[in-house]
């Protein structure tokens, strides 16, 4: 990827994950002139410890499947804008203006917004260092990765208790962990409650997370002052996430998530821009399904710019 360069681009690719860099790629070898502005490349993937459900791969890790992802589209010519964040795109006679925090504008006639989301941390002593090492933010990545071990998974709705469950269904032994009480719908709850292998705290919390080379422990307490340490392999943070998509407002249409509502081309409400990834409101978040809509994003905004 080469570095900034100025003039009207055909595409501007807002977001560096694996959405983002599919979409810049595909993009590209459409012929059309294209740049990619984003903060960390490869996104969440780089957290990931392993990944064994991307095709291609039995086993690899986010930090060499991101590097991957970025020497295959280092063979295009693609304009990098590494390590800026939008903060706001502008309508303009040609398309759009896109600005960066940083003090960058690009002219674009289209534009994809990858951006991802950002899962809310529990901002404890533990959760940075061992994550992708035992602190996982996604059940349905990493779930298979814990088979017969005792994790830990915390939340208060309905993503931790689908958490729960597709890991005793693995053969873990659950510890639900919630600072208030569940909210689930009843027949979710029933399930979770009527699972031997899953046990729930209610009205506890983390207080940090402890381990060697990866995570082995938990230790919580409750509002009393209890405190207790729990022996696990793993710990799954399901406490939501929130769509990076604050630059958007009143441009393109947002569900009650903050997510960015796509068509089945992945066009929103806005004519000349596109999403792709956990951004939008795609109901599956994962690296292949984000990858699948960056492509297909490119390829829509290709076709639309051809017809013009």
């Amino acid at each position: 990827m080469s570095e900034a360069m100025p003039g009207l681009y055909d595409v501007v690719v807002i977001g560096a994950g694996p959405a983002g860099l599919t979409a810049g790629m595909y993009a590209s070898r459409q012929g059309l002139k294209t740049a990619i502005v984003g903060g960390q490349v490869g996104g969440q993937a780089a957290w990931a410890g392993e990944i064994e459900n991307y095709p291609g791969w039995r086993l690899v890790t986010g930090a060499e499947l991101v590097r991957n992802f970025r020497d295959h589209v280092s063979q295009f010519d693609v304009t990098c804008l590494e390590g800026q964040l939008v903060n706001a795109i502008v309508p303009a006679e040609y398309g759009y203006d896109i600005y960066t925090r940083e003090g960058s504008r690009l002219a674009a006639r289209t534009a994809i917004i990858a951006t991802g989301k950002t899962p809310n941390r529990l901002t404890v002593p533990g959760e940075q260092e061992f994550t992708g090492r035992g602190v996982s933010y996604c059940a349905t990545c990493d779930a298979a990765f814990f088979r017969d071990s005792a994790v830990v998974v915390v939340g208060p709705g309905e993503s931790a208790a689908d958490a729960a469950l597709e890991l005793a269904a693995l053969g873990a032994r659950v510890t639900l962990i919630s600072e208030m009480p569940l909210r689930a719908p009843e027949a979710l709850l029933e399930r979770v409650r009527s699972t031997s292998t899953i046990a729930v705290r209610e009205g506890w919390s983390v207080a940090a997370i402890i381990g060697d080379t990866r995570v082995t422990g938990v230790r919580v307490h409750d509002p009393a002052g209890a405190e207790d340490l729990l022996p696990v392999a793993g710990v799954f943070i399901e406490s939501g996430a929130i769509a990076v998509s604050d630059f958007t407002a009143g441009l393109v249409d947002l569900n009650e998530q903050g997510e960015i509502v796509v068509d089945k081309r992945g066009a929103t409400s806005a004519p000349g821009i596109y999403a792709a990834g956990d951004v939008t409101d795609t109901p599956a978040k994962q690296i292949i399904i984000a990858a699948g809509s960056g492509a297909l994003a490119a390829v829509s905004a290709a076709r639309d710019l051809k017809r013009q």
